[in-house]
């Protein structure tokens, strides 16, 4: 099968032929119709997680099932399907018995990341993590929710606000721009906030729209989201970006008690104002990607709401330098790489 690997940390993607993965006993072999790019699989190629070399890059791929493990009752051939990029939970370890969640797992597989990936023909799904489509999806559509839209969704449930509650959504990418829609449909009223035109731009193109959009350089912006917030500010904000100074910001917006769910992962880590964090009791919390039951229910609100990503499609035979397109700062929405319909 033809597959995209990265061979060198910081050189472009080749495309190689590879053998065709073996189905084991939970296993299902999908046929990729479409994997997303996202900040991991840039921090990948970089060598931020010592990947081993070569790998198959993208943890956001959904395509169809061609071929079940003999183990498999669920699932069954012709299935549209967005696959888990964490498979093969061991049941064993700490993790698993302390919180039965395959993200907890010790000695889970990381594909995209420390395992291959999706952008390639085919791949490995794991039978307990897979999850199935709604017709209304297309898969290039269908691709970023299975991280972007993960990610950010859980993230705006760690708030734990109620809907009618004021909302903050810092960064208008491919996380942020789901993030709005998710917001806005879950019945929270949101402030998007982006230092970019085209982040802005993007929190009202949707048909779900931001209810005020800012400027985060405007010298105005922090009374602006306070008038907008009342009662001292915003009770929660998911920051869907890596900048360290964004996220030092975003403490600002909030009241008394406020939560601060950072998204983004800056190599070089993060930095809060101790002050602010501690005299406005404020909390920052750690969200990773949802779990399966949390995903399923994301795919039921995208398919009532017709929620969407603003997506630029390449073709396999042109993901050599996706790394470079990803850092273009006029980049809009999410990359994603299209195999098959």
């Amino acid at each position: 099968m033809k597959a995209a690997q990265l061979v060198k940390f910081k050189q472009d993607y080749e495309i190689n032929e590879v053998p065709v993965p073996k189905v084991g006993d939970h296993d299902l072999l999908v046929k990729i119709g479409a994997a997303g790019y996202c900040h991991t699989d840039y921090q990948v190629w970089e060598g931020v997680y010592e990947s081993p070399l070569p790998i198959i890059p993208s943890h956001e791929p959904v395509g169809t099932i061609i071929a079940v493990g003999p183990k498999v009752e669920k699932w069954k051939v012709g299935q549209r399907v967005g696959v888990g990029f964490i498979r093969h939970q061991c049941h064993d370890c700490t993790g698993c018995k302390v919180n039965d969640d395959i993200r907890w797992c010790d000695n889970k597989e990381l594909g995209g990341l420390k395992n291959d990936g999706g952008i390639a023909e085919y791949m490995i799904g794991d039978d307990e993590n897979v999850v199935l489509l709604p017709d209304s999806l297309s898969f290039e559509q269908a691709a970023p929710l299975m991280c972007a839209g993960a990610t950010v969704y859980n993230g705006i449930l760690a708030t734990g606000l109620k809907p009618g509650q004021p909302i903050g959504i810092v960064g208008i990418g491919g996380l942020g721009t789901l993030g709005v829609q998710f917001a806005k449909a879950l019945g929270y009223r949101v402030v998007a906030i982006d230092n970019r035109p085209e982040g802005r731009d993007l929190a009202t193109a949707m048909s779900l729209k931001a209810d005020l959009v800012v400027d985060y350089n405007d010298e105005g912006a922090l009374k602006k989201i306070k008038d907008f917030a009342g009662d001292g500010g915003l009770p929660g904000i998911v920051v869907s970006t890596d900048s360290v100074p964004a996220s030092a910001w975003s403490l600002k917006t909030l009241r008394p008690h406020g939560v601060c769910v950072p998204l983004g992962l800056p190599v070089a880590g993060f930095e809060f104002d101790a002050f602010l964090t501690v005299f406005q009791a404020l909390t920052i919390k750690g969200s990773l990607v949802a779990s399966m039951a949390q995903i399923r229910d994301m795919l039921d609100v995208v398919d009532k709401f017709g929620i969407r990503s603003h997506l630029t499609t390449i073709p396999l035979e042109k993901v050599s330098g996706i790394a470079q397109m990803y850092m273009d700062p006029h980049l809009k929405g999410r990359l994603v790489v299209k195999l098959a319909s």
